[in-house]
């Protein structure tokens, strides 16, 4: 069995304290755990964690009530770890935006933030492994068990069962009767042969968002709170609005059925060994900014290539990792 990287727990803290420290949760702001739960799209167990943590953190506060608020000095709290005066540990970028995955309409005032959303809980369990797998991370002949790979995500076993379903449809898995499932051998024309699916159907998806008429609203959202993170150089938030994006824009080609394939594809993130999260950032902004410019134009044919473009870079990016896990091997 492989050992997965960062708890659903701890990336909820993560995305807890951002958001006090932006202001987007403000002190005496109530935290609901159904609320919560539905938000992220997880089970209450690892919020109400989460919350436990926060709590011996100083930044929220337990009412006689039993019900959790934002502490009044939260955001003076998190400034001064920020400043060197009690340092908290910065969060490592999970492999391949495990649960919870995030779209984020932009840091602009509440009044015109809209709602995150997120993909289906299969999908972000599916999205997790199969970057992992892509990369060698999880390598050939793992066993993927339903509970322990439930536990290390902070879902149920039922999403992980339909994520393991859907990657044995692509060929990453060999579903084995009540156990889970094996990884199946990984080669280059493996990786080339998804990011063509994912090609044919992103350029498609960036060609009808491009169309006149098309609602680009909730897709100018997203990129006002990318260009917010570069300019803040939150490098390493970045995921969250390159998922958004792209989930904007699916929503933008307004054709449903291609959008749950491409969320079924989803991989998240192409970081690669040789390229540190802030050089992704930037490169991945630039072009997001080229194909915005399409998008604004209104020129399919532009938004088609740029997006060709994009996954080109982005299947190169994951070959790299798959040739240094390779070339380690030998």
């Amino acid at each position: 069995m492989v050992t997965l990287q960062k708890s659903t727990q701890e990336l909820i803290c993560q995305s807890l304290r951002n958001r006090i420290a932006s202001g987007d949760l403000e002190p005496g702001t109530e935290l609901k755990q159904v609320e919560l739960a539905r938000t992220y799209g997880v089970s209450r167990m690892p919020i109400r964690e989460a919350l436990q943590t926060l709590l011996l953190e100083g930044l929220v506060t337990r009412l006689s009530n039993r019900h959790m608020v934002v502490a009044e000095e939260a955001r003076e709290l998190l400034g001064n770890r920020k400043t060197g005066q009690a340092p908290v540990p910065e969060a490592q970028e999970p492999p391949a935006s495990p649960v919870p995955v995030y779209r984020v309409a932009g840091d602009t005032p509440m009044k015109n933030v809209g709602k995150i959303h997120l993909l289906p809980a299969r999908e972000q369990v599916a999205s997790y492994l199969r970057k992992a797998i892509l990369r060698r991370e999880i390598p050939e002949g793992s066993v993927l068990t339903l509970e322990e790979t439930a536990r290390h995500m902070g879902v149920s076993a039922t999403p992980v069962r339909e994520a393991l379903q859907l990657l044995a449809s692509q060929g990453l898995v060999k579903l084995r009767p009540n156990k889970g499932a094996v990884v199946l051998g990984m080669d280059e024309k493996a990786i080339r042969d998804h990011f063509a699916v994912r090609e044919i159907l992103e350029r498609e998806a960036a060609a009808l968002a491009a169309r006149p008429g098309s609602d680009l609203t909730e897709v100018e959202q997203v990129y006002a709170g990318m260009e917010k993170c570069m300019e803040e150089h939150r490098y390493g938030d970045y995921k969250h609005y390159n998922e958004s994006f792209h989930m904007a824009l699916w929503e933008a080609a307004d054709n449903p059925k291609l959008a749950r394939i491409l969320a079924s594809l989803w991989n998240g993130l192409s970081l690669g060994f040789l390229m540190t999260e802030t050089d992704y950032a930037k490169i991945s902004f630039f072009e997001h900014r080229q194909l915005m410019e399409a998008l604004r134009a209104h020129d399919p044919e532009k938004a088609r290539k740029l997006m060709d473009e994009h996954m080109e870079r982005s299947m190169e990016n994951i070959l790299t990792n798959y040739r240094e896990q390779v070339g380690k091997k030998l």
